[in-house]
């Protein structure tokens, strides 16, 4: 099992290829198998080479496959932005070389620390330095836990296994399988006799563990309607379009019978402009739909001071409000200041020098439930989210995906909320600005879907759950250990073989 053999070019080509295909496996395709069969690639041909080629090899799997799974950064800069395209192309480009680093320090270190000539450990020692990377690319600068592995598994075969081991576990295991499946293709006869009986009893234990729910049915359920006003962004935040917003989804939100309606849901910043200046206007609305016993929820900015925040309001009962904690880096604020701030002048994006929630993160109770609530962005910290339960008994999501145009971005977002449903097993209601708006059932499937660039309404049944899932208890940390711990072993390991050998 050798790609030395390979011509440069072919290796050369062949990663770039297979990194290219690799956002296949993520929505809207949602082709689990090329997951598998990229990584698989990838891991065959770092195969025999040094170091250094093996980082070069990563880099360029990196390069396709972020060049292509985040190539939205340059339409949400430019087309809503209003940054010049050479500077928007520029900055994407940044950003997307920056994401290469890791898939590059990945086949690099296993390449470094591979000493010990056993196809499973070879496995193991991949699979943790990739995840331990995803999860680093979780944390530094705010994070950017983007296309991660795990999430091809969404609707994939071992996607049940998200309540015990979380997205970052799925990423695990994946890339563990896409490893032996090398080593059964490419091994002695005499290692395939190991290798393929742990490869069979991965795929029994996954499938043993299928029926197995940690959480429960609790109470009536919530009907909830979805309102999508699809206001382009690029007229969104104009002044002139406010009274308009506000009359939108005022009518949207009773066009309908209310009579069976306990919930209504706005996306994030339907309202686009601080509560305090629309209270009054949104008064006899509050009014009436708090008469027919109705809650509803907006995103709203609000303001404290000389802080504004990115929120949720509820307009009835408590007036209750969540501010938002996780910020998008240059979309809510600028990171690195003094460096970015001279290209910031280049860029109009409104609100975009928000402050951050803090204290604790609760859910609401409306309707006899508690329902946890999150902002765009915040639902793909899974870890984040862990706040949030078991408290909660449905979960909220509001966003604004229209910053990301006509791209695939808006199915990979509702994909991780997705996630985040099957995770905890808990519904998730998601309502976006332009699309996709959906209600996920507590299994990650769809109950019910407002197609993106689409205006309109959806009314649906969503069951509370109660009760907290394995993921939901110990969050990342089951998989961080992991893949700490056989780094560590072999990494020492290595150095010992290496010191026995000069010896």
């Amino acid at each position: 099992m050798n790609a030395q053999s390979l011509p440069s070019w072919l290796n050369w080509t062949l990663a770039v290829c297979s990194g290219l295909v690799l956002p296949l496996s993520f929505a809207p395709t949602e082709w689990w198998q090329a997951a598998v069969v990229c990584l698989a690639v990838l891991y065959f041909l770092i195969q025999g080479l040094t170091p250094r080629q093996a980082a070069f090899t990563g880099w360029l799997f990196g390069v396709g496959y972020f060049g292509i799974g985040v190539h939205w950064i340059y339409f949400s800069l430019h087309l809503f932005g209003a940054a010049i395209a050479p500077l928007a192309a520029l900055i994407t480009m940044v950003f997307v070389l920056v994401m290469t680093v890791f898939p590059a320090l990945c086949c690099g270190l296993w390449a470094r620390f591979r000493f010990i000539n056993s196809p499973v450990v070879s496995a193991f020692l991949f699979a943790a330095l990739w995840v331990l990377l995803e999860l680093a690319r979780g944390k530094i600068m705010g994070g950017f836990p983007w296309i991660l592995i795990g999430y091809s598994q969404t609707t994939g075969p071992v996607g049940h296994l998200a309540p015990f081991i979380g997205a970052y576990g799925l990423s695990f295991l994946i890339v563990f399988v896409s490893a032996l499946i090398v080593a059964l293709m490419f091994s002695s006869t005499k290692t395939r006799l190991y290798v393929f009986p742990l490869t069979f009893l991965l795929i029994v234990a996954s499938f043993t563990l299928k029926g197995l729910e940690f959480s429960a049915p609790t109470g009536e359920r919530l009907a909830v309607r979805l309102v999508q006003g699809n206001i382009p962004q690029a007229m969104k935040f104009s002044r002139e379009r406010l009274n308009h917003a506000l009359d939108l989804y005022s009518s949207m939100s009773t066009q309908e019978s209310l009579n069976d309606i306990d919930l209504v849901v706005w996306p994030e910043t339907a309202i686009p402009t601080s509560y305090d200046r629309v209270e009054s206007a949104l008064e006899p609305f509050a009014n009436q739909m708090q008469a027919q016993g109705v809650d509803v929820l907006s995103g709203v900015f609000i303001r404290d001071g000389d802080d504004v925040y990115n929120s949720i309001q509820q307009l009835t009962g408590e007036r209750a409000n969540y501010r938002k904690r996780r910020l998008v880096p240059f979309g809510e604020y600028m990171p690195l200041r003094f460096i970015f701030d001279y290209a910031a002048k280049f860029i109009d994006i409104p609100m975009a020098d928000l402050s951050a929630g803090t204290g604790a993160h609760e859910p609401l109770e409306m309707q006899g439930t508690s329902i946890g609530l999150s902002i765009c962005y915040e639902d793909v910290y899974g870890e984040d989210m862990r706040s949030l339960l078991p408290a909660s008994n449905v979960l909220v999501n509001v966003s604004n995906d229209a910053w990301f145009g006509n791209s695939a971005a808006p199915h990979q977002h509702e994909q991780k909320a997705r996630m985040r449903a099957r995770e905890f097993e808990r519904p998730l209601v998601r309502v976006t600005n332009t699309g996709v708006s959906s209600a996920i059932d507590y299994k990650g499937g769809i109950l019910g879907r407002i197609a993106h660039d689409t205006q309109g309404i959806l009314d649906v049944q969503v069951q509370p759950r109660e009760g907290a899932t394995l993921y939901a208890r110990t969050g990342n940390w089951p998989v961080f250990l992991l893949s700490f711990f056989i780094v560590v072993m072999v990494y020492f390991s290595s150095k010992m073989g290496r010191a026995s050998n000069k010896s």
